[in-house]
């Protein structure tokens, strides 16, 4: 099997596992705890995450029909993705705007569990639409050593080359 093709089922894979196995640990582990829990704040900050995780899976899925089948990526793929990308900010705002507003009446563990989240789906943000974030391979990692920066993301460049811009 080709190299890059095993790269994006894993990664594939990977983000869609997220999608499933990290809102039920997170959440088991909440409703373990017997203390009372602002589900409504934790939940929104998990949900936006997992939205975010289940663009990468969709990403990495079309990337992947692209390379194994030839399949072009589809005709609308930058306005879908950069109205994600929209949305994931919008959500983001309005999350921080909320325990902002909030902070008063959650407990210590509800702002230090939803601003955690509210950080990792940020940090997806900019891992998927501006700049490369996991350097889990050597090439990757070497990459970064030898240009002392921050790769573009993929998903990133496909949007600006289905844009025209690249």
């Amino acid at each position: 099997m080709h190299t890059l093709t095993k790269r994006l089922r894993y990664l594939r894979s990977r983000e869609a596992l997220a999608t499933a196995v990290l809102p039920a640990i997170i959440s088991w582990k909440w409703w373990a705890t017997g203390s009372d829990v602002a589900w409504g704040m934790r939940i929104a900050a998990l949900s936006l995450l997992v939205w975010i995780l289940m663009q990468g899976t969709l990403y990495w899925h079309l990337k992947l029909q692209f390379i194994e089948r030839q399949v072009a990526l589809p005709a609308n793929f930058s306005q879908v993705f950069r109205g994600f990308k929209w949305s994931n900010l919008i959500a983001m705002c309005c999350i921080a705007v909320a325990l902002f507003l909030e902070h008063d009446s959650l407990s210590d563990a509800d702002m230090r569990w939803s601003i955690g989240l509210l950080v990792g789906a940020t940090l997806e943000q900019i891992n998927y639409y501006q700049y490369q974030l996991m350097y889990d391979t050597r090439a990757s990692f070497n990459h970064l050593l030898r240009h002392k920066r921050l790769r573009k993301s993929a998903l990133g460049i496909d949007i600006a080359r289905s844009d025209g811009k690249h």
